[in-house]
């Protein structure tokens, strides 16, 4: 071989391995789920997606949503110390559902008792929880869906807050997934829905101690954080999960698998390598509480309009273009106030 052709080869070597491996080149996992969305939640980027918007029964992550309503609400009414309001309307429910194991009488304050339903998936507690911040259960429902609504989860529609079958209780892998996302933005979410083991205390004294159904916390999975199960015989093996790495959050959704937790391995480890960099974008999880999803993205469009700016010009001008924000901005994040 030539001196010459040597050292062709040797630099498209360094080329080659030079390269940068972007997302499109990753090749996707290959999942036993039905249907699955994975999203940054930092963004809003869809990282995965497949069959994300076919019709499913969401089981117990529906208490995804009755967690979210029950800390707004009850922080709202300044009840999250307060005891919960635990009816007979709590043995409404199917003999063999999840159940915390509470009863009336119990005093257990509206904090600890979100905290016990996201570990043990309790349905009896989720039935509480909504009679404790509304009047009803029904009252409580209407509000969970008005919350859909408002976060872009079109293709939702609950019927309770425990979410054994009902055949107008429906979601899809896309909307659970952006429920959750807007869940970990609260404090009380995370710490709730992190946690594997938790005493539950009563008021008068004693606790109960509960253990997360969630394996994904205890299976290793670096920085694994969240979120919530689901299992019924109509829906089958579902789950939500969330880790963090590096201060970057991802969140996949996971409808009707066989193997729900090798699935979670592949798809998070997936969607870690396929973020993308954090520079002069909008950072979801920095806006405030309340937004919508059209919101979230017209903020997403402000960024990317601003990031093509910035790498074309050499100096800012505020004025030059009607979607720039009119007030200052870092890199890395653009000022929003939510809707009035």
């Amino acid at each position: 071989m030539s001196l010459k052709r040597m050292l062709c080869l040797a630099a498209v070597a360094c080329l080659t391995l030079a390269a940068p491996v972007f997302a499109d080149e990753i090749q996707k996992p290959d999942i036993e789920a039905h249907a699955a969305y994975v999203m940054d939640a930092d963004t809003g980027d869809e990282l995965y997606s497949k069959n994300a918007d076919d019709l499913a029964y969401p089981g117990s992550t529906t208490k995804i949503m009755t967690a979210i309503l029950g800390i707004e609400l009850g922080k709202e009414q300044a009840m999250m110390d307060k005891p919960l309001h635990i009816t007979d309307d709590i043995y409404d429910i199917d003999s063999d559902a999840s159940v915390l194991g509470i009863k009336p009488g119990d005093q257990i304050t509206l904090s600890n008792g979100l905290t016990g339903m996201m570990l043990v998936s309790g349905c009896d507690a989720a039935v509480a929880v909504a009679e404790t911040v509304t009047p009803t259960e029904a009252d409580f429902v209407a509000k969970m869906n008005e919350k859909a609504a408002a976060l872009g989860a079109t293709h939702t529609h609950f019927a309770n807050p425990h979410g054994l079958p009902d055949s107008n209780h429906y979601s899809t892998a896309r909307d659970m997934a952006v429920i959750a996302a807007y869940g970990m933005k609260l404090p009380e979410f995370q710490s709730m829905v992190s946690r594997r083991e938790f005493d539950m205390p009563y008021m008068d004294g004693g606790f109960k101690h509960c253990v997360s159904t969630n394996e994904f916390l205890t299976s290793g999975f670096e920085g694994a954080n969240g979120i919530k199960t689901g299992t019924t015989n109509a829906g089958g093996p579902c789950l939500v999960v969330s880790a963090t790495r590096d201060g970057r959050t991802v969140i996949a959704s996971i409808m009707n698998s066989s193997d729900r937790y090798g699935d979670a391995q592949k798809l998070m480890t997936y969607a870690f390598s396929a973020l993308k960099p954090t520079e002069n974008v909008y950072i979801v999880r920095h806006a405030p509480a309340g937004q919508t999803l059209s919101d979230i993205q017209e903020k997403q469009q402000q960024a990317a309009e601003l990031a093509s700016q910035q790498t074309t010009e050499q100096t800012s001008d505020a004025s030059q273009t009607e979607n720039t924000p009119s007030q200052a901005v870092d890199k890395d994040y653009v000022p929003f106030t939510p809707a009035a």
